[in-house]
């Protein structure tokens, strides 16, 4: 196995300031990280006066004013880098600055996969693995960023984690050709082509649809997508030079939700043709020795690397998550900060709409790729998010479940007097005539 060496470490003291909602200046070391941990109606803004200092590999523009919002997040001085902050919420207690000890790790994998891009033209497929909180999604931001820094590149983020909302509200898996920059202030790492026009290069992710909020639901369905996300994802790479020379992230849910003999992790292997794998834990971990010996045969022994857990990676809870998934779905159909988007609502009767429902294993016992029709009453639909799919409305669901999706719905009002069905549309016009598919997802104003 490989093992990836190290740069020479830079060791800083901690830097602690105070705030409140006036102008501060703060002062970050070299090699160190300001870890942010914002509250849900928080509001941070930072303007950078002199060095470098990026968020997960995109770098700050100096005396450009940022403006960040629900999001616990790092930001890494690649120099020493003078800036200064604005937040009432940010207390003597909350401000932290640490040595950052991984960066070297990620710098060597980054210049690695580039020496494969420039020396093929099939570029690195990574595949990353670990638990929970070890920094696996912020591994995959920085190593996308990077690579769009030194060439033309267009990396594939895939992301296989439908309780993460990346392009994408939460529920689905996709793959989003990175194409520019990535926006610092967002979570979810920027906006797709349905935000209209933005400041930055919207991207236009590959979405299938899952339908549930962990993969335990239905293993069987979680596959299936997969494996569909995999035909496209390969049609993509053969038809985009740029792509394919570029190569693929590939960002995995956590291990614990997974089988205890990593079975997923060899499906997702096989669709996505993965070469590389980067394990994150520590050394002493048991799921290092597991895929040491799992692994090797398939990928090779100098394929599979060891990163030990990301330093600046932020503990998060299940109410954090679910706050970046209620802020993405908004996103969607309302606008971020800085981009302000007007829905469309219409009314539509019951007997205008056919909507499926995954199967979901602690519900009704069954894991099978299968749908389930929903009988339409407030209780099943009441601030429900849909997805519209390009299956016909009368299609059976083996069609409806490898229909690709053309966009989401938010089902307001439920009435049952009048039968009539309030939807909330990103685009106006009239309701597709589309089979369509319930999400575990709620959201209300």
């Amino acid at each position: 196995m490989a093992s990836l060496p190290g740069i020479d470490e830079h060791v800083t003291s901690e830097e602690v300031v105070t705030g409140d909602n006036e102008w501060h200046k703060l002062v970050i070391p070299k090699g160190s990280d300001w870890q942010i941990d914002l509250k849900t109606e928080g509001k941070l803004m930072i303007k950078m006066n002199s060095g470098i200092a990026e968020i997960f590999g995109t770098e700050l523009a100096l005396e450009e004013e940022y403006t960040f919002q629900n999001w616990k997040f790092p930001i890494y001085a690649v120099e020493e880098t003078e800036l200064v902050w604005r937040c009432p919420d940010l207390t003597a207690n909350s401000i932290l600055v640490k040595p950052n000890h991984t960066m070297k790790y990620i710098y060597n994998l980054h210049f690695m996969l580039e020496k494969i891009r420039m020396s093929n033209f099939e570029g690195p497929r990574v595949i990353i693995v670990g638990e929970s909180q070890t920094g696996k999604t912020s591994l995959s931001r920085t190593l996308c960023s990077y690579a769009l820094k030194f060439n033309a590149y267009q990396p594939l983020f895939i992301n296989l984690d439908p309780q993460q909302p990346t392009f994408t509200i939460p529920g689905c898996i996709s793959a989003t050709p990175i194409s520019d920059i990535l926006d610092v202030q967002l979570p979810t790492w920027g906006q797709s082509l349905t935000s209209g026009a933005t400041l930055l290069h919207n991207k236009q992710p590959i979405v299938e649809i899952f339908g549930l909020e962990k993969i335990n639901e239905n293993k069987e369905l979680y596959l299936e997508c997969i494996s569909q996300l995999g035909q496209v994802v390969s049609q993509r790479i053969h038809m985009d030079p740029q792509v394919r020379r570029s190569g693929c992230v590939i960002d995995t849910p956590s291990t614990l939700q997974l089988d205890e003999d990593l079975s997923e992790l060899h499906h997702m292997i096989k669709k996505f043709n993965a070469n590389i794998m980067l394990v994150l834990s520590s050394e002493t971990d048991p799921l290092w020795d597991k895929v040491k010996k799992g692994f090797g045969p398939e990928l090779g022994n100098n394929n599979i690397f060891f990163i030990p857990n990301l330093d600046g990676v932020s503990k998060v809870d299940d109410v954090y998550k679910r706050s970046l998934q209620r802020s993405s779905i908004r996103e969607y159909f309302y606008g971020s900060l800085d981009t302000a988007l007007s829905p469309y609502a219409i009314g539509v009767d019951y007997e205008d709409v056919t909507i499926w429902k995954p199967s979901n294993v602690f519900e009704n016992e069954v894991s099978k790729a299968e749908l389930f029709p929903v009988t339409i009453s407030p209780s099943n639909l009441q601030h429900a998010v849909i997805a519209i799919t390009f299956a016909e409305r009368r299609a059976d669901q083996t069609t409806v479940i490898k229909s690709p999706i053309l966009g989401f719905a938010l089902i307001t009002e439920v009435n049952e007097k009048r039968r009539k069905l309030r939807i909330l549309l990103p685009v106006p016009g009239r309701l597709p005539s589309k089979a369509m598919i319930l999400t575990s997802f709620r959201y209300l104003e």
